[in-house]
């Protein structure tokens, strides 16, 4: 039975160890934005996310459509970074298909 493409995209985008442990990183480096409010110092929190997400936010994030701390500013930011890091587990689960030599599709051979 043939998969579908969005049940394809899920897979390669969550569903391998290297998407899983990059998105557990960037999990992992977005708590310091969450718990930035309670800190007195908060200038620092979106740093290593943004790190980690890079190019792709840093390229996206140029066009600074949006100033100050306004509600759009803070949503064109974030969704920036959730795009950046969705399309990096992506990229890395084409890399693990492509390197463990799973194929697309299996193609069935008559003769």
């Amino acid at each position: 039975m043939r998969d579908s493409r969005p049940r394809t995209l899920v897979r390669l985008a969550f569903a391998n160890p290297a998407s899983l442990v990059y998105l557990g990183l960037v999990v992992a480096a977005a708590l310091p934005m969450l718990f930035a409010s309670a800190t007195a110092d908060s200038s620092f929190a979106a740093v290593w996310i943004l790190l980690i997400t890079a190019p792709t936010s840093m390229v996206l994030l140029l066009p600074d459509f949006a100033d100050g701390d306004s509600g759009l500013a803070t949503g064109y930011f974030l969704a920036v970074l959730a795009f950046s890091a969705l399309l990096h587990s992506f990229l890395l689960g084409l890399a693990y298909r492509g390197l463990r030599g799973i194929p697309a599709q299996q193609a069935r051979i008559t003769t």
